[in-house]
Protein backbone atom coordinates (compact mmCIF):
# COMPACT_ATOMS: atom_id res chain seq x y z
CA UNK A 1 0.00 0.00 0.00
CA UNK A 2 1.31 3.55 -0.89
CA UNK A 3 1.37 5.85 2.27
CA UNK A 4 1.04 9.20 2.22
CA UNK A 5 4.97 10.00 3.21
CA UNK A 6 5.47 13.61 3.22
CA UNK A 7 6.18 15.25 6.32
CA UNK A 8 5.35 18.79 6.20
CA UNK A 9 5.03 22.14 7.89
CA UNK A 10 1.03 22.81 9.25
CA UNK A 11 -0.23 19.37 9.02
CA UNK A 12 -2.66 18.27 11.23
CA UNK A 13 -1.99 15.66 13.93
CA UNK A 14 -5.46 14.63 15.70
CA UNK A 15 -7.50 11.66 16.79
CA UNK A 16 -11.08 11.51 14.88
CA UNK A 17 -13.93 10.72 15.68
CA UNK A 18 -13.59 7.74 13.31
CA UNK A 19 -12.00 5.79 15.82
CA UNK A 20 -13.87 6.84 19.24
CA UNK A 21 -15.04 9.38 21.28
CA UNK A 22 -13.57 13.29 19.90
CA UNK A 23 -14.41 16.44 21.85
CA UNK A 24 -14.89 19.64 20.35
CA UNK A 25 -14.76 20.81 24.07
CA UNK A 26 -11.30 18.41 25.03
CA UNK A 27 -9.93 18.64 21.83
CA UNK A 28 -5.73 18.48 22.22
CA UNK A 29 -4.54 18.88 17.71
CA UNK A 30 -1.50 19.37 16.81
CA UNK A 31 0.68 20.15 13.89
CA UNK A 32 3.61 19.29 12.01
CA UNK A 33 6.58 21.89 12.60
CA UNK A 34 8.39 22.70 9.42
CA UNK A 35 11.67 23.55 11.13
CA UNK A 36 12.36 20.28 12.97
CA UNK A 37 11.14 16.94 13.48
CA UNK A 38 8.09 18.13 16.00
CA UNK A 39 4.52 18.18 16.93
CA UNK A 40 3.34 21.54 18.39
CA UNK A 41 0.00 20.90 20.40
CA UNK A 42 -2.59 23.81 21.04
CA UNK A 43 -3.26 23.89 23.88
CA UNK A 44 -3.84 27.42 25.54
CA UNK A 45 -0.19 27.16 26.53
CA UNK A 46 1.41 25.61 23.68
CA UNK A 47 3.18 22.13 24.15
CA UNK A 48 5.88 20.15 21.56
CA UNK A 49 6.81 16.65 21.39
CA UNK A 50 9.93 16.97 19.63
CA UNK A 51 11.93 13.87 18.20
CA UNK A 52 15.54 13.82 18.73
CA UNK A 53 18.12 11.90 17.11
CA UNK A 54 21.92 11.65 17.88
CA UNK A 55 22.46 10.05 14.15
CA UNK A 56 23.40 12.42 11.42
CA UNK A 57 20.82 11.15 8.69
CA UNK A 58 18.47 12.50 7.76
CA UNK A 59 15.05 10.74 9.10
CA UNK A 60 13.21 9.52 6.45
CA UNK A 61 9.37 8.73 6.62
CA UNK A 62 7.47 5.42 5.75
CA UNK A 63 3.86 7.50 6.31
CA UNK A 64 2.86 10.84 7.34
CA UNK A 65 -0.96 10.59 7.98
CA UNK A 66 -2.93 12.61 11.21
CA UNK A 67 -3.24 9.75 13.29
CA UNK A 68 0.26 7.89 12.51
CA UNK A 69 3.38 8.24 11.78
CA UNK A 70 6.36 5.80 10.55
CA UNK A 71 10.23 6.58 10.48
CA UNK A 72 11.99 4.23 8.19
CA UNK A 73 15.32 5.92 9.40
CA UNK A 74 18.03 6.56 11.11
CA UNK A 75 15.67 4.29 13.41
CA UNK A 76 12.20 2.64 12.68
CA UNK A 77 9.95 3.83 15.01
CA UNK A 78 6.48 5.51 15.17
CA UNK A 79 4.26 7.78 16.39
CA UNK A 80 0.23 6.65 16.82
CA UNK A 81 -2.63 8.96 18.01
CA UNK A 82 -3.93 5.64 20.13
CA UNK A 83 -6.96 7.44 21.92
CA UNK A 84 -8.45 10.83 23.00
CA UNK A 85 -5.90 13.11 24.13
CA UNK A 86 -3.19 10.02 23.89
CA UNK A 87 -0.01 9.92 21.62
CA UNK A 88 2.10 6.98 22.02
CA UNK A 89 5.05 5.35 20.40
CA UNK A 90 8.67 3.89 20.43
CA UNK A 91 11.71 4.94 20.41
CA UNK A 92 15.71 3.65 20.53
CA UNK A 93 18.64 4.46 22.14
CA UNK A 94 19.03 7.21 19.60
CA UNK A 95 15.73 8.80 18.71
CA UNK A 96 13.73 9.59 21.35
CA UNK A 97 11.05 12.05 21.82
CA UNK A 98 11.43 15.41 24.29
CA UNK A 99 8.61 17.41 25.11
CA UNK A 100 8.91 21.12 25.39
CA UNK A 101 7.06 23.63 27.23
CA UNK A 102 6.31 26.97 26.33
CA UNK A 103 6.53 29.56 29.47
CA UNK A 104 7.35 28.67 32.61
CA UNK A 105 4.65 25.84 33.71
CA UNK A 106 5.65 23.68 36.65
CA UNK A 107 6.81 19.98 36.20
CA UNK A 108 6.59 17.21 38.83
CA UNK A 109 6.56 13.68 39.14
CA UNK A 110 3.44 11.93 39.97
CA UNK A 111 3.58 7.70 40.16
CA UNK A 112 6.57 8.25 38.24
CA UNK A 113 5.55 10.06 35.43
CA UNK A 114 6.45 13.71 34.63
CA UNK A 115 3.32 15.81 34.98
CA UNK A 116 3.33 19.51 33.45
CA UNK A 117 1.27 21.76 34.84
CA UNK A 118 0.89 25.43 32.91
CA UNK A 119 -1.60 26.78 35.41
CA UNK A 120 -4.40 26.95 33.14
CA UNK A 121 -6.19 24.37 33.24
CA UNK A 122 -4.26 22.33 31.01
CA UNK A 123 -1.89 19.20 32.48
CA UNK A 124 -0.13 16.88 30.03
CA UNK A 125 2.05 13.37 31.48
CA UNK A 126 4.83 12.14 29.51
CA UNK A 127 6.75 9.03 30.29
CA UNK A 128 9.74 6.86 28.72
CA UNK A 129 9.71 3.32 29.11
CA UNK A 130 12.31 1.10 27.89
CA UNK A 131 11.63 1.61 24.33
CA UNK A 132 8.20 2.99 24.90
CA UNK A 133 6.71 5.97 25.29
CA UNK A 134 2.95 7.90 25.91
CA UNK A 135 2.15 11.20 26.09
CA UNK A 136 -1.33 12.80 27.11
CA UNK A 137 -3.36 15.51 28.29
CA UNK A 138 -6.20 15.78 30.49
CA UNK A 139 -8.17 18.63 32.66
CA UNK A 140 -6.04 17.31 35.85
CA UNK A 141 -2.91 16.01 36.62
CA UNK A 142 -4.81 12.74 37.71
CA UNK A 143 -6.35 12.07 34.53
CA UNK A 144 -3.45 12.99 32.47
CA UNK A 145 -1.17 10.36 34.58
CA UNK A 146 -4.03 7.72 34.35
CA UNK A 147 -4.03 7.92 29.83
CA UNK A 148 -0.45 7.79 29.53
CA UNK A 149 -0.28 4.64 32.18
CA UNK A 150 -2.70 3.42 29.63
CA UNK A 151 -0.85 4.22 26.85
CA UNK A 152 2.00 2.45 28.08
CA UNK A 153 -0.58 -0.74 27.94
CA UNK A 154 -1.17 -0.70 24.79
CA UNK A 155 -0.29 -2.90 21.90
CA UNK A 156 1.91 -0.77 19.12
CA UNK A 157 1.64 -3.05 16.49
CA UNK A 158 -2.15 -3.85 16.80
CA UNK A 159 -2.28 0.07 16.69
CA UNK A 160 -0.65 0.33 14.11
CA UNK A 161 -2.50 -2.11 12.41
CA UNK A 162 -6.18 -0.43 13.33
CA UNK A 163 -4.85 3.04 11.63
CA UNK A 164 -3.77 1.37 8.87
CA UNK A 165 -6.80 -0.74 8.19
CA UNK A 166 -8.56 2.45 7.52
CA UNK A 167 -6.32 3.28 4.48
CA UNK A 168 -6.61 -0.97 3.57
CA UNK A 169 -9.76 -0.53 3.48
CA UNK A 170 -10.51 2.66 1.11
CA UNK A 171 -7.16 3.09 -0.89
CA UNK A 172 -7.25 3.25 -4.82
CA UNK A 173 -5.08 0.66 -6.42
CA UNK A 174 -1.10 1.15 -5.66
CA UNK A 175 -0.91 1.07 -9.69
CA UNK A 176 -2.84 4.29 -10.06
CA UNK A 177 -0.98 7.69 -10.29
CA UNK A 178 -2.52 9.39 -7.70
CA UNK A 179 -2.62 6.58 -4.88
CA UNK A 180 -0.52 8.90 -2.79
CA UNK A 181 -2.86 11.72 -3.13
CA UNK A 182 -5.78 9.86 -2.61
CA UNK A 183 -4.53 8.50 0.71
CA UNK A 184 -3.35 12.37 1.70
CA UNK A 185 -7.30 12.85 1.28
CA UNK A 186 -8.28 10.45 3.24
CA UNK A 187 -5.61 11.35 6.24
CA UNK A 188 -6.91 14.67 5.85
CA UNK A 189 -10.76 13.63 5.81
CA UNK A 190 -10.26 11.88 8.50
CA UNK A 191 -8.54 14.14 10.98
CA UNK A 192 -11.64 16.81 10.70
CA UNK A 193 -14.38 14.37 12.30
CA UNK A 194 -15.90 15.74 15.52
CA UNK A 195 -18.50 13.77 17.40
CA UNK A 196 -21.44 14.76 18.71
CA UNK A 197 -21.25 17.15 21.74
CA UNK A 198 -23.77 19.21 22.96
CA UNK A 199 -26.49 20.58 20.59
CA UNK A 200 -25.19 18.82 17.63
CA UNK A 201 -26.55 15.13 17.80
CA UNK A 202 -24.54 14.31 14.73
CA UNK A 203 -20.62 13.84 13.56
CA UNK A 204 -19.85 16.70 11.97
CA UNK A 205 -16.84 18.19 10.61
CA UNK A 206 -14.93 21.12 10.21
CA UNK A 207 -12.37 22.74 7.52
CA UNK A 208 -9.08 22.25 9.09
CA UNK A 209 -9.35 21.70 12.69
CA UNK A 210 -6.91 24.39 13.21
CA UNK A 211 -6.89 26.77 13.37
CA UNK A 212 -11.04 27.06 12.45
CA UNK A 213 -12.39 24.51 14.31
CA UNK A 214 -15.93 25.28 14.03
CA UNK A 215 -18.63 23.71 11.67
CA UNK A 216 -19.43 25.74 8.28
CA UNK A 217 -22.88 25.45 6.47
CA UNK A 218 -21.58 24.87 2.90
CA UNK A 219 -17.80 23.26 3.88
CA UNK A 220 -20.16 20.62 5.38
CA UNK A 221 -22.33 19.33 2.43
CA UNK A 222 -18.42 19.72 0.28
CA UNK A 223 -17.44 17.32 3.14
CA UNK A 224 -20.43 15.00 2.98
CA UNK A 225 -19.86 14.91 -1.03
CA UNK A 226 -16.29 13.31 -0.28
CA UNK A 227 -17.09 11.05 2.45
CA UNK A 228 -20.18 9.24 0.59
CA UNK A 229 -17.38 7.38 -1.21
CA UNK A 230 -15.73 6.13 1.95
CA UNK A 231 -18.99 5.97 4.31
CA UNK A 232 -22.45 7.37 3.27
CA UNK A 233 -23.68 6.88 6.66
CA UNK A 234 -20.97 9.70 7.42
CA UNK A 235 -21.61 11.83 4.63
CA UNK A 236 -25.62 11.85 6.17
CA UNK A 237 -24.58 12.37 9.69
CA UNK A 238 -22.01 15.54 7.82
CA UNK A 239 -25.52 17.04 6.71
CA UNK A 240 -27.99 16.44 9.19
CA UNK A 241 -25.22 18.42 11.15
CA UNK A 242 -26.11 21.72 9.53
CA UNK A 243 -29.50 20.87 10.27
CA UNK A 244 -28.84 20.84 14.39
CA UNK A 245 -28.08 24.41 14.41
CA UNK A 246 -30.81 25.76 12.41
CA UNK A 247 -33.43 27.95 14.84
CA UNK A 248 -37.54 28.01 14.38
CA UNK A 249 -37.74 30.63 12.27
CA UNK A 250 -35.56 28.38 9.54
CA UNK A 251 -32.62 29.88 9.79
CA UNK A 252 -29.26 28.48 9.43
CA UNK A 253 -25.76 29.67 10.76
CA UNK A 254 -22.69 29.85 8.03
CA UNK A 255 -20.76 29.01 11.39
CA UNK A 256 -22.05 26.77 14.36
CA UNK A 257 -20.23 24.77 17.22
CA UNK A 258 -21.10 22.87 20.53
CA UNK A 259 -21.46 26.85 21.98
CA UNK A 260 -21.31 28.96 19.14
CA UNK A 261 -24.11 30.18 16.24
CA UNK A 262 -23.00 32.86 14.24
CA UNK A 263 -25.85 35.61 12.76
CA UNK A 264 -25.29 35.20 9.23
CA UNK A 265 -25.75 32.27 6.74
CA UNK A 266 -24.08 30.36 3.85
CA UNK A 267 -24.36 29.58 0.11
CA UNK A 268 -27.57 26.76 0.15
CA UNK A 269 -26.17 23.76 -1.62
CA UNK A 270 -28.24 21.38 0.70
CA UNK A 271 -30.62 19.87 -1.35
CA UNK A 272 -27.66 19.48 -4.20
CA UNK A 273 -25.67 17.68 -1.44
CA UNK A 274 -27.80 15.48 0.14
CA UNK A 275 -29.37 14.38 -3.68
CA UNK A 276 -25.39 13.28 -4.27
CA UNK A 277 -25.64 11.03 -0.94
CA UNK A 278 -28.61 9.54 -1.37
CA UNK A 279 -27.97 8.35 -4.79
CA UNK A 280 -24.82 6.47 -2.48
CA UNK A 281 -27.06 5.73 0.10
CA UNK A 282 -30.39 5.23 -1.19
CA UNK A 283 -31.63 6.07 2.26
CA UNK A 284 -35.20 7.45 1.87
CA UNK A 285 -35.82 8.55 5.70
CA UNK A 286 -32.53 10.75 5.39
CA UNK A 287 -33.72 12.58 2.52
CA UNK A 288 -37.29 13.00 3.79
CA UNK A 289 -35.41 14.81 6.94
CA UNK A 290 -33.60 17.08 4.40
CA UNK A 291 -36.25 17.99 2.51
CA UNK A 292 -38.80 19.09 5.44
CA UNK A 293 -35.27 21.04 7.11
CA UNK A 294 -34.43 22.50 4.29
CA UNK A 295 -37.33 23.83 2.87
CA UNK A 296 -37.67 25.68 5.56
CA UNK A 297 -33.98 27.28 5.32
CA UNK A 298 -34.81 28.20 1.86
CA UNK A 299 -38.13 29.88 2.18
CA UNK A 300 -36.42 32.18 5.16
CA UNK A 301 -34.21 32.86 2.34
CA UNK A 302 -36.79 33.80 0.47
CA UNK A 303 -38.55 36.01 2.92
CA UNK A 304 -35.08 37.59 4.90
CA UNK A 305 -32.63 37.96 1.44
CA UNK A 306 -34.84 39.57 -1.15
CA UNK A 307 -34.99 43.76 -1.54
CA UNK A 308 -36.92 43.62 -4.77
CA UNK A 309 -40.30 41.56 -5.65
CA UNK A 310 -37.67 39.44 -8.17
CA UNK A 311 -36.75 36.01 -7.12
CA UNK A 312 -33.32 37.58 -7.04
CA UNK A 313 -31.38 37.44 -3.38
CA UNK A 314 -28.74 39.69 -1.50
CA UNK A 315 -26.29 38.73 0.20
CA UNK A 316 -25.70 40.29 3.94
CA UNK A 317 -22.69 42.36 3.65
CA UNK A 318 -20.33 44.01 6.48
CA UNK A 319 -17.90 47.52 6.45
CA UNK A 320 -14.77 45.39 6.91
CA UNK A 321 -12.60 45.46 3.41
CA UNK A 322 -11.37 42.06 4.36
CA UNK A 323 -14.16 40.29 4.44
CA UNK A 324 -17.18 42.29 3.13
CA UNK A 325 -19.13 39.28 2.47
CA UNK A 326 -18.78 36.27 4.60
CA UNK A 327 -22.09 35.26 3.60
CA UNK A 328 -21.32 34.33 0.24
CA UNK A 329 -18.38 32.52 0.88
CA UNK A 330 -16.08 34.45 -0.89
CA UNK A 331 -14.76 37.02 1.97
CA UNK A 332 -12.41 39.56 -0.06
CA UNK A 333 -13.94 39.42 -3.50
CA UNK A 334 -14.05 42.52 -5.63
CA UNK A 335 -17.55 41.98 -5.90
CA UNK A 336 -18.47 43.61 -2.73
CA UNK A 337 -16.03 46.54 -2.80
CA UNK A 338 -18.71 48.99 -3.71
CA UNK A 339 -20.23 48.54 -1.03
CA UNK A 340 -23.76 48.65 -2.28
CA UNK A 341 -26.90 46.00 -1.76
CA UNK A 342 -26.83 43.80 -4.92
CA UNK A 343 -28.90 41.23 -6.31
CA UNK A 344 -26.51 38.38 -6.12
CA UNK A 345 -25.37 36.04 -9.02
CA UNK A 346 -24.33 33.12 -6.81
CA UNK A 347 -27.15 33.82 -4.35
CA UNK A 348 -29.91 33.82 -6.72
CA UNK A 349 -28.10 30.63 -9.21
CA UNK A 350 -27.61 28.60 -5.70
CA UNK A 351 -31.23 28.72 -4.65
CA UNK A 352 -31.92 27.97 -8.43
CA UNK A 353 -30.02 25.02 -8.46
CA UNK A 354 -31.75 24.20 -4.65
CA UNK A 355 -35.52 24.46 -5.57
CA UNK A 356 -34.76 21.98 -8.77
CA UNK A 357 -33.15 19.82 -6.40
CA UNK A 358 -36.21 20.10 -4.07
CA UNK A 359 -38.17 19.43 -7.14
CA UNK A 360 -36.34 16.21 -7.80
CA UNK A 361 -36.79 15.07 -3.78
CA UNK A 362 -40.04 15.80 -3.70
CA UNK A 363 -40.58 13.55 -6.81
CA UNK A 364 -38.42 11.09 -5.33
CA UNK A 365 -40.48 11.49 -2.26
CA UNK A 366 -43.88 11.13 -3.84
CA UNK A 367 -44.46 14.42 -2.25
CA UNK A 368 -47.21 17.08 -3.36
CA UNK A 369 -44.65 20.03 -3.22
CA UNK A 370 -43.24 19.10 -6.32
CA UNK A 371 -45.10 21.36 -8.66
CA UNK A 372 -44.21 24.35 -6.02
CA UNK A 373 -40.45 23.72 -5.98
CA UNK A 374 -40.57 23.37 -10.24
CA UNK A 375 -42.16 26.99 -10.70
CA UNK A 376 -39.94 28.28 -7.86
CA UNK A 377 -37.26 27.37 -10.26
CA UNK A 378 -38.31 28.22 -13.38
CA UNK A 379 -39.16 31.81 -11.51
CA UNK A 380 -35.91 32.38 -10.46
CA UNK A 381 -34.70 31.21 -13.44
CA UNK A 382 -36.15 33.90 -15.65
CA UNK A 383 -35.81 36.71 -13.12
CA UNK A 384 -31.71 36.27 -12.90
CA UNK A 385 -31.62 36.24 -17.37
CA UNK A 386 -34.03 38.66 -17.21
CA UNK A 387 -31.99 41.00 -14.95
CA UNK A 388 -28.25 39.45 -14.67
CA UNK A 389 -27.58 39.06 -18.11
CA UNK A 390 -26.15 41.44 -19.50
CA UNK A 391 -26.40 40.61 -23.52
CA UNK A 392 -24.09 43.46 -24.93
CA UNK A 393 -21.35 41.53 -23.11
CA UNK A 394 -22.35 37.86 -23.01
CA UNK A 395 -22.39 37.63 -18.98
CA UNK A 396 -23.89 37.25 -16.00
CA UNK A 397 -23.15 40.30 -13.65
CA UNK A 398 -24.04 41.36 -10.21
CA UNK A 399 -27.17 44.07 -9.86
CA UNK A 400 -27.41 47.31 -7.96
CA UNK A 401 -30.88 48.22 -7.85
CA UNK A 402 -30.32 51.48 -5.81
CA UNK A 403 -27.97 52.61 -8.84
CA UNK A 404 -30.26 50.85 -11.67
CA UNK A 405 -27.14 49.02 -13.70
CA UNK A 406 -25.01 46.17 -13.30
CA UNK A 407 -21.95 46.25 -11.00
CA UNK A 408 -19.55 44.86 -13.77
CA UNK A 409 -17.35 42.46 -12.13
CA UNK A 410 -16.59 39.01 -13.98
CA UNK A 411 -16.04 36.82 -11.56
CA UNK A 412 -15.78 32.81 -11.29
CA UNK A 413 -19.74 33.19 -9.59
CA UNK A 414 -20.76 34.22 -13.39
CA UNK A 415 -20.38 30.56 -14.59
CA UNK A 416 -22.85 29.47 -11.74
CA UNK A 417 -25.94 29.93 -13.91
CA UNK A 418 -24.26 26.47 -16.26
CA UNK A 419 -24.14 24.77 -12.38
CA UNK A 420 -27.97 25.77 -11.84
CA UNK A 421 -29.14 25.12 -15.37
CA UNK A 422 -30.16 28.46 -15.68
CA UNK A 423 -28.64 29.60 -18.68
CA UNK A 424 -29.92 28.63 -22.24
CA UNK A 425 -27.86 26.78 -25.06
CA UNK A 426 -27.17 30.37 -26.64
CA UNK A 427 -25.65 31.87 -22.98
CA UNK A 428 -23.52 29.01 -22.45
CA UNK A 429 -22.04 29.06 -25.76
CA UNK A 430 -21.00 32.30 -24.55
CA UNK A 431 -19.82 31.51 -21.31
CA UNK A 432 -18.07 28.49 -22.65
CA UNK A 433 -16.22 31.10 -24.92
CA UNK A 434 -14.97 33.42 -21.60
CA UNK A 435 -13.58 30.04 -20.07
CA UNK A 436 -11.49 29.36 -22.98
CA UNK A 437 -10.28 32.76 -22.82
CA UNK A 438 -6.47 33.47 -22.61
CA UNK A 439 -7.23 37.11 -21.57
CA UNK A 440 -9.78 36.60 -18.95
CA UNK A 441 -10.44 33.13 -17.35
CA UNK A 442 -8.10 30.29 -19.52
CA UNK A 443 -5.42 30.48 -17.09
CA UNK A 444 -2.38 28.41 -16.59
CA UNK A 445 -4.52 26.66 -14.08
CA UNK A 446 -8.46 27.68 -14.02
CA UNK A 447 -10.27 28.93 -13.42
CA UNK A 448 -9.44 31.95 -11.56
CA UNK A 449 -11.78 33.80 -9.05
CA UNK A 450 -11.62 36.96 -10.95
CA UNK A 451 -11.11 37.77 -14.56
CA UNK A 452 -7.12 38.53 -15.33
CA UNK A 453 -8.56 42.17 -16.90
CA UNK A 454 -9.62 42.58 -13.96
CA UNK A 455 -7.85 45.32 -11.64
CA UNK A 456 -7.68 43.40 -8.51
CA UNK A 457 -6.62 40.25 -10.07
CA UNK A 458 -3.55 38.80 -8.09
CA UNK A 459 -3.17 36.18 -5.28
CA UNK A 460 -5.35 37.29 -2.56
CA UNK A 461 -8.08 34.47 -2.39
CA UNK A 462 -10.90 35.61 -4.00
CA UNK A 463 -9.40 37.80 -6.27
CA UNK A 464 -7.17 35.82 -8.50
CA UNK A 465 -6.46 32.23 -7.51
CA UNK A 466 -7.91 29.19 -7.81
CA UNK A 467 -11.00 27.81 -5.21
CA UNK A 468 -11.61 23.81 -6.30
CA UNK A 469 -14.85 24.07 -5.06
CA UNK A 470 -15.80 26.32 -7.87
CA UNK A 471 -13.82 24.05 -10.32
CA UNK A 472 -16.11 21.37 -9.18
CA UNK A 473 -19.19 22.71 -9.75
CA UNK A 474 -18.32 24.28 -13.33
CA UNK A 475 -17.45 21.36 -14.35
CA UNK A 476 -20.57 19.88 -13.51
CA UNK A 477 -22.10 22.70 -15.88
CA UNK A 478 -19.95 22.78 -18.52
CA UNK A 479 -20.56 18.44 -18.50
CA UNK A 480 -24.83 19.19 -18.27
CA UNK A 481 -24.60 21.55 -21.14
CA UNK A 482 -22.37 19.17 -23.49
CA UNK A 483 -19.02 20.80 -22.78
CA UNK A 484 -17.60 17.23 -21.34
CA UNK A 485 -13.95 18.08 -22.80
CA UNK A 486 -13.68 21.32 -21.06
CA UNK A 487 -15.20 19.80 -18.43
CA UNK A 488 -13.04 17.01 -18.14
CA UNK A 489 -9.24 19.47 -18.75
CA UNK A 490 -11.14 21.40 -15.76
CA UNK A 491 -10.87 18.41 -13.40
CA UNK A 492 -7.44 17.14 -14.94
CA UNK A 493 -5.63 20.20 -14.56
CA UNK A 494 -7.34 20.08 -10.98
CA UNK A 495 -6.02 16.75 -9.88
CA UNK A 496 -2.48 17.95 -11.83
CA UNK A 497 -1.67 20.98 -9.76
CA UNK A 498 -2.88 19.76 -6.25
CA UNK A 499 -0.66 16.79 -6.66
CA UNK A 500 2.26 18.65 -7.82
CA UNK A 501 2.05 20.86 -5.03
CA UNK A 502 1.44 18.28 -2.96
CA UNK A 503 4.79 16.67 -3.66
CA UNK A 504 6.40 19.71 -3.18
CA UNK A 505 4.69 20.79 -0.07
CA UNK A 506 3.21 17.52 1.85
CA UNK A 507 -0.22 19.07 2.02
CA UNK A 508 -3.29 19.81 0.24
CA UNK A 509 -4.37 23.45 0.65
CA UNK A 510 -6.87 26.39 0.30
CA UNK A 511 -6.56 27.94 -2.59
CA UNK A 512 -3.86 27.76 -5.34
CA UNK A 513 -2.14 30.54 -8.03
CA UNK A 514 -3.93 30.34 -11.07
CA UNK A 515 -1.20 31.15 -12.82
CA UNK A 516 0.93 28.47 -11.13
CA UNK A 517 4.16 30.83 -10.56
CA UNK A 518 3.91 31.07 -7.12
CA UNK A 519 3.43 27.90 -3.85
CA UNK A 520 -0.01 28.25 -2.51
CA UNK A 521 2.02 29.41 0.76
CA UNK A 522 3.68 32.33 -0.69
CA UNK A 523 -0.11 33.54 -1.69
CA UNK A 524 -1.64 36.86 -0.07
CA UNK A 525 -4.20 36.16 2.15
CA UNK A 526 -6.08 39.32 3.42
CA UNK A 527 -2.07 40.53 3.60
CA UNK A 528 1.23 39.57 2.77
CA UNK A 529 2.02 35.54 4.18
CA UNK A 530 4.72 35.21 6.80
CA UNK A 531 7.40 33.09 7.86
CA UNK A 532 7.63 31.07 10.01
CA UNK A 533 4.34 29.73 9.51
CA UNK A 534 1.90 31.05 12.07
CA UNK A 535 -1.63 31.32 12.10
CA UNK A 536 -2.07 32.72 15.21
CA UNK A 537 -0.41 35.95 13.71
CA UNK A 538 -1.80 35.85 10.08
CA UNK A 539 -3.55 32.63 8.14
CA UNK A 540 -2.01 31.72 4.93
CA UNK A 541 -3.59 29.65 2.72
CA UNK A 542 -4.78 26.73 5.05
CA UNK A 543 -3.01 23.59 5.16
CA UNK A 544 -5.09 20.77 4.80
CA UNK A 545 -8.47 22.44 3.84
CA UNK A 546 -11.49 20.36 4.10
CA UNK A 547 -13.23 20.76 0.77
CA UNK A 548 -10.21 20.50 -1.25
CA UNK A 549 -9.36 17.51 0.27
CA UNK A 550 -13.06 15.80 -0.02
CA UNK A 551 -13.26 17.36 -3.43
CA UNK A 552 -10.13 15.63 -4.63
CA UNK A 553 -10.94 13.28 -3.58
CA UNK A 554 -14.49 12.94 -4.83
CA UNK A 555 -13.16 13.71 -8.56
CA UNK A 556 -10.16 11.12 -8.10
CA UNK A 557 -12.58 8.25 -6.79
CA UNK A 558 -15.17 9.03 -10.38
CA UNK A 559 -12.51 10.61 -12.82
CA UNK A 560 -9.30 9.10 -12.10
CA UNK A 561 -10.06 5.29 -11.01
CA UNK A 562 -8.79 3.59 -14.45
Amino acid sequence: MIMNNIWSQGQLFAFSAWDGNSLFTQDFVGILCGDKTAIRFFTRVKRELSLTTTSRSAMCFEAVTGDYIKIQSPDCIELIYARRNLIIGSTTERTYPVIHIEGNGETYTLDDIQVTDTGDGDFTAFCLQENRFAFAYGSSPESAVALAKEGLTLNLQQEAKKKLSFYRAHSLADANPYARLYNKCLSTMKTQLYSPEGNLQHMWSTPDRLPHRHCWLWDSVFHSIGWRNISPTLAQDLILAIFDAQDASGFIPHMFSVNYLSNITQPPVIAWGAWLVYEKSGDKAFLKTVWEQNKRFLLWCQKNRRITSRELYTWNTEDDPNCRCGESGMDNSPRFDAQKRQLAIDFSCFMANETRYMEKIARELKINDAEFFRQWHETICSDINEVLWCEEQGFYFDYIPEDQCFHKVSSVASFLPLFSGVCSRDQAKKLFAELINPETFYTPFPIPSISKQDATFGSDMWRGPVWINYNYMISIGLEDYGYGNLAQEIREKTVYFLNYWYNKKGTIFEFYDSENTAAPNELNRKGPPLEPYNFEVRYQSIRDYGWSNTLLLDLLHNHFQS
